[in-house]
């Protein structure tokens, strides 16, 4: 069975922890790289079915789960959105403001047993935090989820508390674009975890529906790295049942 990711290290297969997502970050910007899973520019998925997600509506509040450094944050505000995301990791959120060449003011956030950085004049504030430690009280609850590689991420023994947490999030008519991954998990034990579609529909319950908005083959980019025959994503619009 493949690894986790070859700049992750892991306790044992399948299930990686704080202090390693720490030191996956420190070997790539040792390396002078990024890591594996961060997307260099504007997500492909998120500008082609943003509508979906916004429903067309602007000025909304948009919650990143285990950001990093997505530009996706930037962009957003860019359009009038305010944003809001959650990371773990300290230096992921330092290399966000500073590729993104704005100033941060830092301050300590005993409400998640973290730090606050918020830049923008407000309109991007980031949490470094356990993310379960981050709840609705916090920042009150969201119009949109960009869930790109967070669900993935976590282990499976804390899937089950991410989408309860998930469900307090969402506002009513809020909306979550959810990214997932499928391949082998005889081959390969993660991080990113197989998810299948029937074990995700079970999860979110009769509260919450899903419907199949796009996926992709990365089997070139990403199945040769963790030698895996074939690997893709899989994306959900997740909103409220009728």
């Amino acid at each position: 069975m493949a690894q986790p990711q070859k700049d992750l290290p892991s306790e044992y297969p399948g299930v990686v922890k704080l202090p390693q997502w720490e030191q996956g970050w420190q070997k790539a910007k040792d390396a002078g790289k990024d890591p594996q899973f961060h997307v260099q520019g504007v997500h492909e998925m998120l500008s082609k079915h943003l509508d979906q997600l916004t429903a067309g509506r602007s000025g909304l509040k948009f919650l990143f789960p285990l950001c990093g450094k997505a530009v996706d944050m930037k962009w957003l505000a860019d359009q009038g959105h305010t944003i809001v995301g959650v990371e773990g990791v300290d230096d992921a959120v330092r290399q966000f403001f500073q590729e993104s060449a704005i100033e941060p003011t830092v301050t300590d956030a005993p409400e998640v047993k973290g730090k606050l950085y918020q830049g923008l004049d407000g309109r991007i504030s980031i949490y470094v935090c356990d993310y379960f430690n981050f709840t609705s009280q916090i920042q009150g609850q969201f119009d949109a989820i960009w869930d790109r590689g967070a669900f993935v991420a976590i282990n499976e023994e804390d899937q089950e508390k991410y989408i309860k947490m998930m469900k307090t999030l969402l506002k009513p008519d809020g909306r979550c674009l959810m990214e997932i991954m499928q391949y082998d998990p005889s081959l390969f034990a993660g991080p990113p975890h197989n998810i299948p579609e029937e074990a995700l529909k079970k999860l979110l319950g009769p509260d919450l529906c899903m419907t199949f908005v796009d996926t992709k083959d990365i089997t070139e980019r990403v199945g040769k790295l963790w030698n895996i025959p074939w690997i893709k994503t899989v994306y959900f619009l997740i909103k409220a049942s009728d």
